[in-house]
C-alpha cells in the first residue's frame, strides 16, 4: 500500500470505538463480504446495497469528529474491490493535456487536511415520507457526519498534471469505479467552483488520519465541502472537463427538489422535470436537529430545580457560518439562545494533519457543523408540550416552521420538534418523542403515530347499501369456484367475477385460485383503491351466518401466521394423545405440497447470490411434508406472501404477495431465481423483493398455487386456460432478465420429451453476468441437440472482442433470424407455431409484440403469443 495509517494514539478521539476486525454476518453472502462495518449502524435498505446511518445518540456521543465506522454511508451498489497500487485516474475532455495518473502521482503533492461535515440530501427524509411517500428511502436525522479529510486540491491536480482547463470548459464531470444497475455513479459540478480557492474541492485519500475505508471511496474520492454528499463521488476513476453537465443517469435522475405540483415520477418524466437544471441540488440548506433528549427518553422529575441539558447539531452550506441556534418551549412564541461549539478549522485539522494556507484563509473555513447545547430547568420542561429548534446563518437564512413535501423527499429542514408528555410510567417523568425513528429497537415517533397511513385500502366510492343486498352463507359461496361460476368474498361482500375472468390483467387463474373463498387479504396485498372501485360492477350480495361461522372463516384466513414451531407442536400433541400416524407415503404417491386455496409455509434454507441483485432462494418444506413434490405444472407459477414492515408499533400487519416461477423443484424443496429491485434514483424499488431479501435463513414464507394459464404437457403439446390441448412443433421464446424462469421450466422439460419440439430462445440481458442459468440452458442444448434447442444471447454491453452473440437491443433482424431458425419453420403454418414472452412490460409491449407483428402479421401476433 502507498498509504500509511496513523498509529499515534493521541490522534484518535477518545470517543472512537474499538476497530472492526470481523465482517458483519449480514454481509457474509453479499458482494460486500470484504467490507468491515459496525453492526450498530442502522441499515435503511436491507442488507445490500449498504445505506446506513449511526444511531443518533452514538452520533452525538462521538463528539465533533465522527469515527469512520459510524459515518453515514450512501452506496448505490456493491463496493468495488480496488488496490491503491493499481488504481488509475483519467483526466480527459477540455483540458490542455489529457492524462492518466496514479495514486503515487497524487501522493507526491503536498497534502492538506480539512474538517468537513458531509450530509446526504435525504437527511430527515422519513419525516417527509410520513406526510406522503416520496421516491426515496427513509433516512432519519443522522444522515450527517463530520470527518477530517486529507488530500490535494483538485484544481492543483488539473493544473499540474493536465495543463489546466481550456477556456470553453464549464463543468467538471466525475465517475466512480462502482458497478450499479445503471453503471458507475457519476455527476458534475461547475468548473469555476472546482478551480476556485474558496471552495476547497479535494481529491481525498484519507479520512480521520486513516486510508479511506471501502465504504467511503478507497482509494480516492472527490470531496466537495458545503455540497450535498451526492456530489462527492467515491472510488474516483474519471474526471472530464466539458461544456455540458454530466450525462451520467444519476446526475439527471437524482438529487432534485422539484416544485410541489410534481406528484409522481411518471409526471416528472412525462413533463420533463428531470432534465431541468434549476432543480438540481448543490449547496446544503440550513438545518438543525435535537439529539438530546433522545427518542423515547424519560426525563425524571425528582427535583424541578434540576438542570437538563439539551443538545444537538446545526449546519449550513456555501462556507457560511452558523450565527445562532434557538430553542423554543412554547411552539415558537419565544426563543432561547443555545451555546455554540464552533471550532477553528485549523485546530480540528491538526488532529490528523495540517490545513495549509495563510491565517485569513484558515480562519474563514466553515465547512464543519456547529454543535450546540442549552441548559434548561426541569420545571420549564414540565409546562412544555414540545421542544423546537431552529438555526440561523450569517446570510440570515433560517429554517421554515413547517415541512414542504417534494417528490424526492430531499432537503427537509423544517423546525425539528421533540414532543414532551408528562407520564407516571415507569415513574413521574417527561416522555420525549422524536418525529420519526429508523432504529428498529426504538420504533415509533410522533409523526408516525399522528400521520401514519391507513394500512387497509379504502375505496374512493361510497360503500354500498347492504340492506338491499342478498345474503349468502360461506357454505353457499364455496360452491362457486369454477371457471364458469366464480365467486369471491372481500370484506363480507360477495362478488361474481365470472364475467371478468377473461379480461383480468393477471389472468383468469389468479382469480380462480381464490374462487369460493374470502380473499380480502390477498386482494389488498395486490390491488389499489381503483381495483376496489371496479369490483362494484360484480357485487351480488353479502356474507351472512352465525358469529361462529365468521369466526371460523377469520381463523382460516389467519392461518398463515402460525409459526413452524406451532405447527410442529400441533403434530407432536396429536401423537402424544395417541393419534394413529400413517406410515410415510412414497414420494410419487404423496399429494403435492402446493395447494390452490390454502397458504402453506416454507422455510428459507439458503440464499445464493448470482449478481448484485439476482438471488436464488431455496425453500424447504416442514418436516411433515419434506418428501412431497411441489406440485406445479410446467409453465405455471405460485404466489409468495410476506408481511409488510410496520410503520409504527400500533399499525396492523398487512401482507404483500407476488407470483413467481420456480427455477427448480424436488422432493421437499423449491428454488426461485428472483431479481431484487433496490431503490434507485426516482423509483423506490420493489416492495416485495426488498422484503424477500431481508428474509433470513430459517425464517418462513407463505406460498399458494398453482397459478397460471399456460401449461406445457410435453412433446410440444400445451393448453391455455385448460382449453383443449394444442400442438406447436416450433416454439419461439423471448426472455428478458429473470423472465428466463418460465422458459427454463419448459426447456428443462425437453429432456424428458420423446418428440421434443423445435425451440428457439432469445435471451436479452444487460451484461454477460446477468445471463443466469446459462450453463443449465446449454447443458439441455447438448442433451436434446441444437436441432431441438437454439439459443441466442443479446447483451446491452459487449463483454469483449471475442463475443459472437448479439449486442445492443432486440431488433427486427434478430427476430427474423432467430425466432424460428430451425429447418422447416418457414414451411410450417401459423397453427404449428407459438411464441412465449416473459420480461419487463415495456419490453413486451413496445418491442417484442410490435416486431413480431411486423414479421408474422397482426393475426399471428393476436393468436399465437402468450405472455407469462
Amino acid at each position: 500500500m502507498y498509504l500509511e495509517e496513523k498509529q499515534n494514539s493521541e490522534d484518535i478521539p477518545a470517543s472512537t470505538i474499538q476497530p472492526l476486525t470481523t465482517v458483519d454476518p449480514r454481509d457474509a453472502n453479499t458482494p460486500d463480504a470484504f467490507v468491515l462495518r459496525d453492526p450498530a449502524m442502522l441499515r435503511l435498505t436491507g442488507k445490500h446495497p449498504f445505506n446506513a446511518e449511526s444511531p443518533l445518540k452514538k452520533l452525538e456521543q462521538s463528539g465533533y469528529l465522527t469515527p469512520n465506522q459510524l459515518h453515514f454511508v450512501r452506496n448505490h451498489g456493491p463496493v468495488p474491490q480496488l488496490l491503491a497500487e493499481e488504481h488509475r485516474l483519467e483526466i480527459k475532455g477540455l483540458v490542455n493535456k489529457p492524462i492518466t495518473i496514479t495514486m503515487q502521482d497524487i501522493l507526491s503533492m503536498t497534502p492538506t487536511t480539512i474538517p468537513v461535515t458531509m450530509v446526504c440530501a435525504g437527511n430527515r427524509r422519513k419525516e417527509q415520507n410520513m406526510v406522503k411517500q416520496s421516491i426515496g428511502f427513509a433516512w432519519g436525522s443522522a444522515g450527517v457526519s463530520t470527518a477530517c479529510w486529507t488530500g490535494v486540491y483538485l484544481r492543483d491536480v488539473i493544473n499540474q498534471f493536465a495543463g489546466g482547463l481550456k477556456d470553453d470548459a464549464l463543468y467538471i464531470c466525475f465517475e466512480g469505479s462502482d458497478n450499479t444497475s445503471k453503471g458507475p455513479y457519476g455527476t458534475s459540478i461547475a468548473a469555476n467552483r472546482v478551480m476556485s480557492d474558496h471552495y476547497d474541492i479535494l481529491l481525498a485519500y484519507k479520512m480521520n488520519g486513516e486510508v479511506l475505508p471501502p465504504d467511503h471511496g478507497y482509494p480516492l474520492r472527490v470531496l466537495i465541502p458545503g455540497c450535498i454528499g451526492g456530489r462527492s463521488v467515491k472510488w474516483l476513476r474519471t474526471i472530464e472537463a466539458s461544456m455540458n453537465e454530466s450525462t451520467n443517469p444519476f446526475h439527471d435522475n437524482d438529487n432534485k427538489v422539484m416544485p410541489t405540483q410534481v406528484q409522481s415520477p411518471e409526471q416528472a418524466t412525462a413533463e420533463g422535470w428531470w432534465k431541468k437544471p434549476q432543480y438540481t441540488l448543490y449547496d446544503l440548506n440550513i438545518n438543525s436537529v435535537i439529539t438530546t433528549p433522545s427518542h423515547n427518553d424519560y426525563i425524571q422529575l425528582q427535583n424541578l430545580q434540576d438542570t437538563f441539558t439539551a443538545r444537538g447539531y446545526a449546519y449550513t452550506g456555501g462556507n457560511r457560518k452558523i450565527t445562532r441556534v434557538e430553542i423554543s418551549l412554547d411552539g415558537g412564541k419565544t426563543w432561547l439562545l443555545a451555546q455554540l461549539d464552533q471550532r477553528p478549522a485549523d485546530n480540528v485539522a491538526s488532529t490528523y494533519g495540517t490545513l495549509l494556507g495563510p491565517q485569513h484563509y484558515k480562519k474563514s473555513r466553515n465547512w464543519g457543523w456547529t454543535l450546540w447545547h442549552l441548559d434548561l430547568e426541569v420545571a420549564d420542561l414540565v409546562r412544555a408540550e414540545e421542544m423546537v429548534v431552529r438555526a440561523w446563518d450569517e446570510s440570515q437564512n433560517t429554517q421554515p416552521e413547517n415541512l414542504t413535501w417534494n417528490l424526492m423527499g430531499m432537503m427537509n429542514n423544517c423546525w425539528f420538534r421533540v414532543k414532551l408528555t408528562l407520564t407516571r410510567e415507569p415513574t413521574l417523568s417527561i416522555w420525549c418523542e422524536h418525529p420519526t425513528s429508523v432504529n428498529p429497537q426504538e420504533p415509533g415517533g410522533w409523526m408516525e403515530r399522528e400521520v401514519k397511513q391507513e394500512v387497509v385500502i379504502t375505496p374512493s366510492a361510497p360503500p354500498p347499501d347492504k340492506s338491499a343486498l342478498q345474503t349468502y352463507t360461506m357454505a353457499e359461496v364455496e360452491k362457486h369456484d369454477s371457471d364458469t361460476d366464480c365467486w369471491i368474498v372481500i370484506r363480507d361482500l360477495v362478488y361474481d367475477c365470472t364475467p371478468f375472468l377473461k379480461d383480468h390483467p393477471g389472468g383468469a387463474s389468479s382469480i380462480l385460485i381464490t374462487g369460493g373463498t374470502d380473499t380480502t387479504e390477498e386482494f389488498d396485498a395486490i390491488h389499489s383503491s381503483k381495483a376496489h372501485d371496479m369490483l362494484r360492477d360484480y357485487l351480488i350480495g353479502q356474507v351472512a351466518g352465525s358469529s361462529d361461522e365468521k369466526s371460523s372463516v377469520a381463523s382460516s384466513s389467519q392461518s398463515t401466521t402460525v409459526s413452524m414451531t406451532e405447527s410442529h407442536k400441533s403434530t407432536t400433541t396429536q401423537s402424544s394423545l395417541g393419534t394413529t400416524t400413517a406410515p410415510p407415503t412414497p414420494f410419487e404417491e404423496m399429494p403435492p405440497f402446493l395447494q390452490p386455496k390454502q397458504w402453506k409455509k416454507m422455510v428459507l434454507d439458503t440464499k445464493t447470490y448470482l449478481s448484485n441483485s439476482i438471488r436464488i432462494y431455496r425453500f424447504v418444506f416442514d418436516e411433515a411434508t419434506q418428501q412431497q413434490h411441489f406440485g406445479l405444472p410446467i409453465g405455471q407459477h405460485a404466489y409468495l406472501k410476506l408481511p409488510q414492515e410496520q410503520t409504527s408499533r400500533d399499525a396492523p400487519v398487512k401482507s404483500i404477495m407476488r407470483a413467481y416461477t420456480p427455477s427448480r423443484c424436488g422432493p421437499g424443496f423449491v428454488e426461485f431465481l428472483i431479481k431484487v429491485y433496490f431503490p434507485f434514483n426516482d423509483v423506490p424499488g420493489g416492495a416485495f423483493t426488498q422484503l424477500l431479501d431481508k428474509l433470513r435463513v430459517g425464517e418462513t414464507i407463505d406460498v399458494k398455487g398453482p397459478l397460471g394459464e399456460y401449461e406445457y404437457q410435453g412433446d410440444g403439446r400445451y393448453s391455455i386456460l385448460r382449453q383443449p390441448t394444442k400442438l406447436a412443433r416450433h416454439v419461439g421464446m423471448i426472455a428478458g432478465g429473470t423472465g428466463i424462469t418460465p422458459m427454463w421450466q419448459i426447456i428443462d422439460a425437453l429432456r424428458h420429451d420423446h418428440e421434443p419440439p423445435h425451440v428457439s430462445l432469445i435471451y436479452c440481458v444487460r451484461t454477460i453476468q446477468d445471463l443466469v442459468l446459462k450453463e443449465e440452458l446449454e447443458q439441455v442444448q447438448e442433451i436434446v441437440g441444437p436441432d431441438h434447442l437454439h439459443i441466442r444471447y443479446i447483451v446491452s454491453e459487449k463483454p469483449d472482442e471475442h463475443w459472437q452473440q448479439g449486442v445492443g437491443h432486440l431488433t427486427l433482424p434478430e427476430i427474423q433470424q432467430f425466432l424460428f431458425p430451425h429447418q422447416g419453420a418457414s414451411d410450417a403454418g401459423d397453427d404449428d407455431k407459438m411464441v412465449l414472452l416473459c420480461g419487463a412490460q415495456a419490453m413486451i409491449d413496445h418491442c417484442c409484440k410490435p416486431l413480431i407483428s411486423k414479421m408474422m402479421g397482426d393475426t399471428f401476433a393476436s393468436n399465437n403469443i402468450f405472455v407469462f
